[in-house]
Order: C-alpha cells, then sequence, then structure tokens
C-alpha cells in the first residue's frame, strides 16, 4: 500500500471535488488528504474493485495528481491521473469511473 501524502491546499481540493460532482458523481470525503468517492455496481466492475473499495484520488510522493482504490488515506499501487487543473482531473475521473481508463 501507498501513503497518500498531505499536502493538497484546501481550496485546490475544493475545485476538484466540485468538478467531480458536475459530472454527477458523488464525493463522500474531501480534505488536504485525498477526495472519495463510493464506487456504483457500474464503476466497481469497470474498475474491478472489491466490495467496500472506494476511488480515492491525492498526492503521491512519485506521481503527483494520482488515483487509487482502497481507503481514505492508503490505496493500492497508484496510478497517474496525468492531469493538473480541477476540471482535468474530473474529466478523467468521470472516465475511470465510467470507463475504466483514465484517459
Amino acid at each position: 500500500m501507498t501513503s497518500i501524502v498531505d499536502e493538497m491546499p484546501d481550496t485546490w481540493v475544493a475545485q476538484v471535488a466540485a468538478a467531480i460532482e458536475l459530472f454527477d458523481h458523488k464525493v463522500v470525503d474531501c480534505h488536504e488528504s485525498a477526495i472519495v468517492i463510493d464506487l456504483d455496481l457500474h464503476a466497481m466492475r469497470v474498475l474491478d474493485a472489491d466490495p467496500g473499495e472506494q476511488l480515492v484520488i491525492g498526492w503521491t510522493e512519485r506521481h503527483g495528481v494520482d488515483w487509487g482504490l482502497g481507503a481514505v488515506d492508503q490505496v493500492g499501487d497508484p496510478q497517474t491521473l496525468d492531469a493538473t487543473t480541477p476540471l482535468e482531473i474530473a474529466a478523467r475521473v468521470h472516465l475511470l469511473l465510467t470507463t475504466g481508463k483514465p484517459a
């Protein structure tokens, strides 16, 4: 498991969470460590997630803005979102939740 580092500014987190919700995905938790989204059945299937896993968006020391499946501050094998602005990140999250791929 890889830890999400505690570096995201509050304003940036709020902007990313709001942008994700524009795509009708429910953010269940957001703070400086992570943005957490519960998975519906479709998202669980396309992401091959286990029951109870959530999509976690955060910054790791190795990639920048990453995503992974797991708990609020621990994810297995985080993957880069390759996006920087709140709207780019939200669009990549939407693709993940609908297709299983960020791009």
